[in-house]
Order: C-alpha cells, then structure tokens, then sequence
C-alpha cells in the first residue's frame, strides 16, 4: 500500500497540536474486541511531561526513514510505516473514535488504575486532533509505605501507589493518516481488538474462490494466522490485490517448479495443500513474492513490490 501522505504536513500538524492543550485516556481491551477507555485529568506538569513524550515521537519520525506498510515489510532501527489507505484507517476506526472523542470519556481517579489497564493514549490539540498510542502497560512502581527518595532532596514516604508510564509511542494517528513507530506493538493492538478475527475468513475466502483448499486446511491456515502477524498480513494483502480472481491451479504448479518448489507440496490433485510447518512458502508463492536468482539459481523472497500505476 504505497503512501500518498504528504510527510511534511504530517510533521507540521503533530508538532502545531502538541503546543496544544493535550488529554490522556488509559483503556482496557475486552475479549470481544471493544476498547474500554477512561480519562484521567492532568495537572500542568503532568501534561508538560506527555508533551515531551510526544516530541520524541516526533524527532523519530522527522528524523527516521518512512516505509509503506505491506505484507512482506519488516520496520528496520529508525524507519516507520506510513499507513493512509481506506480501508486500514477504517480497520483502526476505534482508535479514529478516542481521538476525536477523548474528551467526553468518564473520568476516574489515578487511584483507581489497576493492572488491567493495557494502553494508553495521549490526544493532544484542540480540534483535528494527533493520537499517540502506547500499548505498553502502565506500571505499579512502588507500593504504599514505601520511601522514595528519587528526585527528591529529603527522603519521604508515599501514601498511595503510583503508576509509571513507558516513554515511546507504538504509533501516532491524525487525520486520514497513521505512524507506526512500533511495528510489533501495533500489529498486537490490530489483533486484539477483533481485526483479525473479523476477517480473516474473508481473507481466506480471497484464495478458496478461486482456488480450492480441503476444510481441514482451511482450518489450519485459519488457526496459524490468528495468532502469526506475518501470515494474516500476506493473507490481508493477497485478498486486498484480487489477483486471485484468473489463477488456475495449474499456473500455481507452473510457478512453484519454476521457482524450484515441489509442486505436490503445493497442489494436491484438485486442491491447494496447506502444512503450517511450510506457510511462509505456501504464502509467499500465492502472493508471488519468489523468484529466482538468475546468477545462483537461490530461492530469494521479493519484501516489495512496485504495482503498475501504484
């Protein structure tokens, strides 16, 4: 999904809304997929220092390397994914909510933050605002009775618990665009709150129209990419391409020996033939990411590509 989203402007926006007042909601996911978010208020310190979280969300991204988020792609140290396509925002629609919303969600005490508290967002402006997402569970840091002496010039005793909060973001939302900064912590968040789930027959479906597979491996592929973000990924980008849609199983057959597979280990007879021990290659060759090194003969994996008029 090749990004249309113009950086500066993003950079520009992020950095004019967290000059602005900014608001925190921690939230719990459910295990049906619904993210349950509290606010809780802040003082001027407080927010000062969210603030300063923010900004090195953003020195990473003025100073890192954007990527287009496909299935093949893999963050390196300083890059970030640039997401802006329909139907990835309408997927991450309940975080699109907190940050227009965040404002009216209940408030509860700090005292009243517990352990099942799994992220926490920071919407900083006053309109159109920039969610910062961190799926990074907050931490008991001490308990009450205990001394702390940090930061302090006199060591005093603290009455009630404290929560820290992990500095980083996982990934920063505005409108019509996302960042992912933190690949693994993102694609986490995209499965538990039900993307995965919701669609991963779908997904499927985008293979077995077209070519057939036994329920059994139906199934099969079913289990594994529930819980395996580079097989829901490719199966995602196969069904978003459609190219599918003219494939014979014997094109299948054709394209695995020239790539220097088995066929039988692809296509059994009628039937494409999943072993979750072989997914990647299965994968792979449905979504014609191999080929052939013309020098060696070695079986290479192609982590993009460039589409006629993309």
């Amino acid at each position: 999904m090749a990004a249309s989203t113009d950086l500066t402007a993003v950079i520009e926006t992020i950095e004019a809304r967290v000059a602005e007042p900014v608001s925190l909601g921690v939230a719990r996911i459910e295990s049906d997929g619904r993210v349950i978010v509290s606010k809780l208020l802040l003082s001027d310190d407080a927010a000062d220092a969210f603030r300063e979280h923010c900004r090195a969300a953003l020195q990473a991204i003025e100073s890192g390397t954007p990527r287009s988020y496909s299935s093949g792609a893999e963050l390196a140290n300083d890059e970030f994914f640039v997401v802006d396509d329909a139907e990835t925002l309408a997927e991450l629609a309940i975080f699109g909510d907190l940050r227009s919303s965040i404002e009216t969600m209940p408030v509860i005490k700090p005292a009243d933050l517990d352990h099942t508290i799994q992220l926490y967002a920071i919407a900083a402006g006053n309109d159109h605002r920039v969610l910062f997402v961190c799926r990074t569970n907050p931490q008991l840091s001490y308990r009450a009775g205990r001394f702390l002496a940090i930061g302090r010039e006199r060591l005093a005793r603290v009455g009630d618990p404290a929560f820290s909060f992990s500095p980083g973001f996982d990934f920063v939302m505005g409108e019509g665009w996302v960042v992912v900064l933190d690949q693994r912590a993102f694609e986490m968040l995209f499965r538990e709150i039900g993307v995965v789930e919701q669609n991963i027959s779908q997904w499927i479906e985008a293979i077995t129209q077209h070519l057939p597979m036994d329920e059994s491996d139906v199934d099969q592929l079913r289990k594994v990419a529930l819980h395996d973000s580079r097989t829901w990924r490719r199966l995602r980008e196969i069904e978003h391409r459609g190219h599918l849609v003219d494939v014979t199983l014997d094109q299948v057959r054709t394209y695995a020996s020239l790539v220097g597979l088995d066929p039988d280990t692809v296509v059994a007879g009628d039937r494409l033939t999943f072993d979750p021990a072989q997914r990647f290659t299965f994968l792979h060759l449905l979504n014609e990411d191999l080929y052939k090194g013309q020098l060696t003969d070695e079986l290479f994996e192609a982590h993009r590509k460039t589409l006629a008029g993309g």
